[in-house]
């Protein structure tokens, strides 16, 4: 069964860099209803990890996984309460059965897209458990994987420089940010270098690629 629910978070964002505003999300739960899902315990589930840029591609694989009974499709715009942690929402990437990961250009150089990334990394053979569906194809070439490279690298240089001139003492949230970004930097050439070597699927039809994966594990 189709629900749309509105999404009110005005100039709030959320989860993958998703930046709240008037977009409608469509949010598909099979037989489950809005008011009294619950998500059963032998559900597989799968993280959804996007930037707000691609809100529209992130629906239509939300709306395709949502509906496959026995599957649980984790989000941030419905998966966030009211005043609830973003980052506790992120970190628990890791305790999920599969993630797909939108790869595009702004989702390469989001820090909260980024940072979901490292955290699924830190997991034992996380290659086999991620689904990227890839919109930047220009990540095949490794010049323009080393430009991601260069661009982390870059970031961190000019954090790395704010955080100098501040006391130590001030800065220590800061420091963790730093060490956050560092992580990407030294973490997104080996992860480009996976996903590029995927065949992955054409992007249209990525959500009927995944459907079959996931039931077939």
């Amino acid at each position: 069964m189709g629900q749309k629910i509105k999404n009110i978070l005005k100039g709030v964002s959320v989860g993958s860099g998703y930046t709240g505003g008037n977009s409608t999300v469509n949010n598909y739960y099979g037989d489950r209803t809005e008011a009294g899902r619950e998500e059963n315990r032998d559900d597989k589930t799968i993280f959804l990890s996007y930037n707000w840029h691609d809100v529209e591609t992130a629906d239509r694989i939300d709306r395709h996984l949502s509906g496959i009974a026995g599957v649980t499709v984790k989000r941030d715009v419905r998966d966030i309460g009211p005043w609830k942690s973003i980052r506790d929402f992120m970190e628990g990437i890791r305790q999920q059965d599969f993630a797909v990961l939108i790869i595009s250009d702004s989702y390469l150089k989001s820090k909260n897209c980024m940072f979901e990334v490292t955290e699924m990394m830190k997991e034992r053979e996380y290659a086999d458990r991620i689904f990227p569906a890839v919109v930047e194809t220009g990540i095949y070439d490794p010049l323009a994987r080393a430009g991601y490279i260069s661009y982390w690298q870059q970031e961190c240089n000019k954090l790395e420089a704010a955080v100098k001139g501040l006391d130590p003492a001030n800065a220590v949230e800061l420091a963790a940010d730093l060490k956050r970004y560092k992580n990407i930097a030294s973490s997104v050439g080996e992860f480009l270098s996976i996903v590029a070597d995927r065949n992955n699927p054409d992007i249209q039809e990525a959500e009927v690629q995944i459907e079959n994966a996931v039931l077939k594990s």
